[in-house]
């Protein structure tokens, strides 16, 4: 479980390589190499990863909180961070 809150696997590669490919559509496209469709194609893709970042984050958070409550520790103060 603390995989997600460490934003690492699967959801952070996916962000990162977002990023990188925002980041190449652009130098391109800055460059004279690359057209508009492609750095739009890319920032979408890039939102998108963003998107899905903060909805596993969410996710994980609702999840953990609903885990406290059943189990009778809801409480900010009794919820150690990891």
């Amino acid at each position: 479980m603390s995989t997600l809150s460490n934003s690492s696997g699967p959801q952070a590669a996916l962000l990162e390589v977002a990023q990188r490919a925002y980041a190449a559509s652009e130098h391109r496209y800055l460059a004279g190499g690359g057209n508009i469709l492609e750095l739009l194609n890319t920032q979408s893709s890039l939102a998108q990863a963003k998107r899905q970042t903060i909805q596993a984050l969410t996710d994980w958070r609702t999840a953990r909180l609903q885990l406290a409550a059943k189990l009778g520790k809801l409480g900010v103060w009794r919820i150690e961070r990891e």
